[in-house]
């Protein structure tokens, strides 16, 4: 080999091990990862026990009396939760809604009645907080409620609907089941 020809391939064979060795400097396993552990969310229960099934049908015959309908919804919907909600077993409904967005009431099915009541105050918490508002329209009202063993939380924003009176009827319903926690904006 010519000396010019020798020294670049000893150039690129020592670029290349550096390359090689940045990368698997980068998949340390004793590195921590950026990103954490990541933990499953968990789905919308299928089926569900006699107090989810209860407060399902209340909400749905509460709907039904403001002139619309509850179904269990049909597209991924998650709100905006405080952590201790984020593992919490939930049933997602919707209200029969001309608005894709609005409609949704989400039961979370605690392991008691004093968890149920705990969880009402840490999501209360949360939307009050900054960081809770932020997630959420400036004329976003909410509804937190327990029912047993049960938490059940709707929210509606009446500038992002296109019929603001049904959805405001709708989520007046809603929020008539169960016991309210206040929500101060």
């Amino acid at each position: 080999m010519r000396p010019p020809i020798a020294w670049a391939a000893a150039v690129a064979v020592v670029a290349a091990g550096m390359l090689l060795l940045g990368a698997v400097g980068c998949a340390s396993l004793d590195r921590p990862s950026a990103q954490g552990e990541r933990v499953a969310l968990p789905t919308p229960l299928r089926t569900y026990g006699a107090s989810v099934a209860a407060t399902v049908s209340q909400l749905q015959a509460a709907v039904a009396a403001a002139g619309s309908r509850l179904d269990a919804a049909n597209m991924p919907y998650r709100p905006s939760e405080p952590q201790s909600l984020l593992q919490v077993p939930r049933v997602v409904m919707r209200a029969d809604l001309a608005d894709p967005d609005d409609g949704f009431v989400v039961i979370y099915e605690a392991s008691g009645d004093a968890s149920a009541a705990s969880l009402a105050d840490d999501f209360v918490r949360y939307l009050e907080s900054g960081l809770g508002q932020t997630n959420y329209p400036a004329d976003t009202q909410f509804s937190v409620a327990v029912l047993g063993d049960t938490l059940v939380f709707t929210s509606r924003s009446a500038s992002r609907s296109s019929d603001p009176a049904m959805a405001e009827a709708v989520f007046d319903a809603m929020a008539s089941v169960g016991e309210a926690v206040e929500v101060r904006r």
